[in-house]
């Protein structure tokens, strides 16, 4: 998948010069077409990093052809490490600053490896994605604590998650996950259609069969009502076949689709519902903000740090369907709130935005002075 993005009002510099320019990076990550978050944060920090004249490095963490069945999946642990290992030591000499993307459980993998790259004399940064940050160091956190205290920085996306992080004697610095907002068209909402998107991979974690429930009774007010569901996932046909026993017509499963065709899909839609149980910062929320999509979510892990409710979208609890109902018909009956929550949420994304990550991102780097 090719990524292009638009970094906005041209280099982010401090001063007369960008920090970046010669600067030499390695991202460790997963990158697309691997699903997720992640992998897409990892593509648009390379293009704005390539963009500012730095020289990117990618080590690609996923291996895509071992994860089948049989014996590759069983050998893909070993293989992931070993591979990632190797990268790092075949591309040494081109790069200076090592950043890691990792996450919980196994994906805590990389923040492991790329400790490899500390007698290099390589500078070392670590971004912690993921929002089962307290429920894996509470389980692994005295394995985990001397591995990310060798680290120059430690970065988390959200307050919430730096709180988890300083409860274990390490020093945090909160910068977010970057969204390139002009790549998604800003269109006022307010009055609003029952148009609802949701958007994720559709796994257990994101409750997706919520969102499904919460679409059901939107219905029975509004019969035209459309709900486009995007992302794929181990349970996909089972809600294809959920939708198909309460007679959900309105229903679209779309699969995944590139993040090249995401803007046009915001753009058609008049709500944006999310139904985590589960979450840090997700990339989904901050692009429907930018795209003037009125926001009502669940308030799982850090939401709140992003979604403050009743100012820039709408909170209920997790798992609640007639909160979360009651919140869409709230949009549809309420021209006025609509349309502030849309505004709001437009002017919320604007802080994701490259020109404002730029520094802070240096700063984490060693590129600028504190």
């Amino acid at each position: 998948m090719a990524f292009s993005i638009s970094l906005g009002k041209g280099r982010a510099s401090v001063g007369h010069e960008s920090p970046w320019e010669g600067a030499r990076v390695a991202i460790l990550g997963p990158f697309p077409p691997r699903p997720g978050g992640v992998a897409v944060q990892c593509a648009i920090l390379t293009e704005a990093l390539a963009g500012e004249g730095a020289r990117v490095t990618r080590i690609n963490t996923d291996l895509p052809g071992w994860r089948g069945g049989g014996w590759r999946k069983a050998l893909f642990p070993a293989a992931q490490i070993a591979h990632v290992v190797r990268e790092m030591r075949r591309t040494r000499d081109q790069w200076d600053i090592l950043h890691v993307h990792a996450a919980s459980w196994w994906g805590f993998m990389p923040a492991v490896a790329g400790l490899r790259a500390r007698p290099w004399g390589k500078r070392l940064v670590v971004t912690y994605h993921g929002g089962e940050a307290a429920a894996f160091m509470a389980r692994y956190g005295f394995l985990a604590r001397p591995a990310l205290i060798r680290y120059h920085a430690l970065l988390t996306l959200t307050p919430t998650q730096a709180a988890i992080f300083r409860a274990y004697g390490l020093t945090p610095e909160i910068i977010p996950n970057i969204v390139p907002i002009d790549r998604f068209h800003f269109r006022p909402r307010g009055p609003v259609n029952p148009h609802l998107l949701w958007l994720r991979h559709l796994e257990s974690r994101y409750h997706p069969q919520d969102a499904l429930a919460v679409f059901a009774r939107i219905r029975d007010a509004h019969p035209a009502a459309t709900l486009t569901m995007v992302g794929g996932g181990a349970l996909l046909e089972n809600l294809k076949m959920q939708a198909r026993r309460q007679g959900l017509s309105g229903v679209t499963f779309t699969g995944p689709i590139s993040f090249d065709r995401l803007p046009a899909v915001y753009d058609a839609a008049d709500i944006f519902l999310n139904t985590s149980a589960v979450d840090n910062l997700p990339l989904t929320l901050i692009e429907a903000s930018a795209s003037g999509l009125p926001i009502v979510s669940t308030n799982a892990g850090a939401i709140p740090d992003l979604i403050q409710d009743g100012e820039n979208g709408l909170l209920a609890p997790v798992g609640d369907v007639e909160a979360l109902a009651d919140a869409i018909l709230r949009l549809l009956t309420n021209a006025n709130l609509a349309r502030r929550l849309s505004l709001a949420a437009r002017a919320n994304a604007a802080r994701f935005d490259w020109s404002h990550i730029s520094p802070q991102l240096a700063r984490a780097y060693g590129l600028l002075c504190k």
